[in-house]
């Protein structure tokens, strides 16, 4: 006959710690990051939208009693719609970068406390240097996707 094999004792506050920890490792911090970027991206599908629609052909317009008055009435809707795709990616972009900004900041400084304190002094010198650079730039984010792409 064997040794009877009895599952190993665990102590309570080891399981409720432990509970604890995995519960926490998504902070508000984070939350805000995958918004941040759910946003940009809503964005850039707007901008994109707002750039390759193209404008209505003239040739389409022959069955109306004015082709020329629908024509230009549907050049007009198509110029305010391009416009209105247009604000809206520029919207969403700021929005999403405030957002980013205040997701890393936050990451930095109340969700970093298990790193050492030379990594928490670079990532908050990044996030300042971010926001500084964020708010005193007149290019948009769209431009400086656009400028990395020719480096």
């Amino acid at each position: 006959m064997g040794i009877p094999q009895y599952p190993p004792q665990t102590n309570e506050t080891e399981t409720i710690q432990s509970s604890s920890r995995s519960s926490s490792s998504f902070s508000i911090g984070d939350a805000l990051i995958f918004a941040a970027f759910t946003i940009i991206i809503t964005g850039l599908v707007f901008n994109w939208i707002s750039d390759y629609d193209q404008p209505p052909v003239e040739d389409d317009f022959s069955d109306y009693g004015d082709p020329y008055e629908a024509y230009q009435t549907a050049i007009e809707d198509h110029a305010s719609m391009t416009q209105y795709f247009a604000g809206i990616s520029s919207l969403f972009s700021s929005i999403g970068v405030v957002l980013l900004v205040a997701g890393l900041f936050s990451k930095t400084t109340k969700g970093s406390e298990h790193l050492p304190d030379w990594v928490r002094v670079v990532m908050m010198a990044g996030t300042l240097y971010f926001m500084v650079r964020l708010f005193t730039s007149e290019l948009s984010l769209i431009d400086m996707i656009t400028i990395t792409q020719f480096l």
